[in-house]
């Protein structure tokens, strides 16, 4: 619980549509906004209640940010006890890198994974013929099991000892459904999996302790605070990571809202096998709290649109989604969708390709003609949608989370304009509800700011406003309040509002005029409490309490 203090002479951006500014504010001692107004108004108060004051010095402050796609536990768990091989590594580099990261990653927290060792990552164009193989790492690893990720996430390369260890035959014959085993000449396996083709590695990793998955989830949060992110939505959470945001919350160490979205299919992501997953989700209200709210749920409807494997479901010439590419079936989505969307549990469905979003929105459509007013669902990255998709996801009242919001400024859109359009304007224009993602596992933290200068001018000017103004304001929006709709939650936080959470960033510079390149958060607070603070920016912060 925060002491009750009231905050003065601040230029705070409240995003609240009814009193966009203001100047001060109270923060009761349950961690709310108790006023906010002038500071004239706010002083009287203040005194009137014996209240401690903080003056802000002119510094922007705003809500907390909302970021709507990330990995917190297995983006921790690769800054924690991963080693990073970097993405140019060559088939001459690879094993060095591997080795030169093993005392740094591995050693601090043995026997994480037995004695897997788990790396990241690597780019397929780099080795010969574009193509990886575990030659490259047999003769450094001959014995010991090793996992590498590629630099999207979806796919892996084993060594012959993983290959081994997680029960794969080198000569197998057949694909599993979804996936792919990249073969040789010869037709024994390379060693890189294919989506689907990971799960049987995922779910035959030994699992993490509690004590160090408890140990990593409060690494992300602490990652978190540093960008000013004060709720997420976790996109892949399994029964561990359950039982963990439990026993934080039972401990008083959650400072963070948590909506966790838990995997329903299929299970690659989540490391556990789908019996579980499911009994998990129809259990998930026993794990709500204060500050967790598990009715979520996580749909791969495809995979990812990166090159060599392209594996996103894109659209053929007839308009139909290429249904190869496509990871869970009509029937079996339609089936999943029906009975979490009549239970109130909102879905996140990746979609990275203009077919899986097709297959996405067909099927819900049917789902909310039986339940019109049912949860507002989700598709998550939308970097390619169909034109004549983007009215439908309006009228069926769906989401659209734009992640990684690293890909919002990147080479690939200049490569593949097809697959990676990133249709904000459009989207806006058409009064889809939009939130922002960092997706953090692909990029090295959850630092959003980058990204959203190169969208900020997209939205396009208005009467009296340069675009750079209007996209300010409206991405002000989008990574708080937008966010906190789409979970339900806008009467308890996404802006300055008395009433709400008092989750709330001190910023280096005015984000609602688009300032975005380079800004930096001097400091974040949630529900009241300092979590988060630049102890090199002495000077700004010499004022601030």
């Amino acid at each position: 619980m925060s002491r009750a203090a009231a905050y003065v002479h601040g230029h705070v951006y409240t995003v609240d549509e009814k009193q966009p500014w203001a100047e001060a504010f109270i923060v009761s001692a349950s961690g709310h906004f108790e006023a906010v107004g002038t500071n004239n108004e706010v002083l009287d108060l203040a005194k009137e209640q014996s209240l401690s004051i903080h003056d802000l010095n002119g510094v922007f402050v705003m809500p907390g940010i909302h970021d709507a796609h990330t990995h917190l536990l297995l983006a921790s768990m690769q800054k924690l006890n991963e080693i990073d091989i970097g993405s140019e590594s060559t088939a001459a580099t690879i094993a060095a890198n591997i080795k030169k990261g093993q005392s740094a990653c591995v050693c601090a927290q043995s026997h994480v994974r037995g004695d897997w060792l788990i790396a990241n990552f690597y780019a397929g164009e780099n080795f010969p013929d574009g193509k990886m193989d575990r030659k490259y790492l047999d003769d450094a690893f001959p014995d010991r099991p090793l996992l590498i990720r590629d630099i999207s996430c979806h796919n892996v390369v084993l060594n012959s000892a993983g290959l081994g260890r997680a029960g794969y035959d080198a000569q197998d014959k057949e694909d599993p459904p979804g996936g792919k085993y990249v073969r040789r000449p010869n037709g024994s396996l390379t060693g890189e999996l294919v989506e689907a083709a990971t799960a049987q590695a995922w779910t035959r990793l030994p699992q993490p302790p509690v004590s160090f998955v408890k140990e990593a989830i409060l690494y992300g949060i602490r990652m978190s605070h540093r960008f000013g992110i004060t709720s997420v939505q976790e996109a892949s959470a399994n029964t561990v990571y359950l039982h963990v945001l439990r026993e934080l919350e039972q401990e008083n160490q959650l400072r963070m809202q948590i909506f966790p979205h838990i995997v329903h299919a299929p299970e690659t992501f989540a490391a556990e096998g789908q019996e579980t997953l499911h009994r998990l989700i129809d259990v998930a209200e026993e794990f709500s709290s204060e500050h967790v709210d598990a009715r979520f749920v996580k749909f791969w409807m495809d995979g990812a649109p990166i090159p060599p494997h392209f594996t996103h479901c894109d659209l053929g010439p007839d308009g139909s989604p290429d249904e190869d590419k496509l990871l869970v079936g009509f029937d079996t989505l339609l089936s999943a969708l029906t009975q979490h969307d009549s239970r109130g549990m909102t879905c996140k469905i990746h979609c990275a390709g203009e077919g899986s979003v097709r297959r996405a929105l067909d099927v819900l459509q049917i789902v909310r003609q039986s339940n019109p007013t049912g949860p507002r669902h989700e598709l998550a990255h939308c970097n390619a949608i169909q034109r004549d998709d983007i009215p439908r996801m309006a009228k069926l009242r769906i989401t659209a989370e734009m992640s990684p919001a690293i890909f919002h400024d990147t080479s690939l859109t200049a490569h593949f304009p097809h697959i990676f359009q990133w249709p904000f304007k459009e989207l806006n224009d058409a009064g889809v509800h939009v939130t922002v993602g960092s997706d953090w596992i692909l990029p090295p933290t959850p630092d959003i700011f980058p990204a959203l200068a190169a969208i900020v001018e997209r939205f396009g000017p208005e009467p009296g406003k340069t675009a750079k103004e209007v996209g300010g304001e409206r991405i002000c929006r989008i990574i708080t309040l937008s966010g906190a709709e789409a979970v339900d939650k806008a009467m308890e936080m996404g802006s300055i509002r008395v009433g709400k959470q008092a989750n709330f960033i001190a910023v280096d510079r005015d984000l609602s005029r688009g300032e975005f390149a380079d800004a930096k958060v001097l400091k974040t607070w949630f529900q009241g409490e300092v979590v988060w603070e630049d102890e090199l920016s002495d000077l700004v912060l010499a004022a601030l309490p």
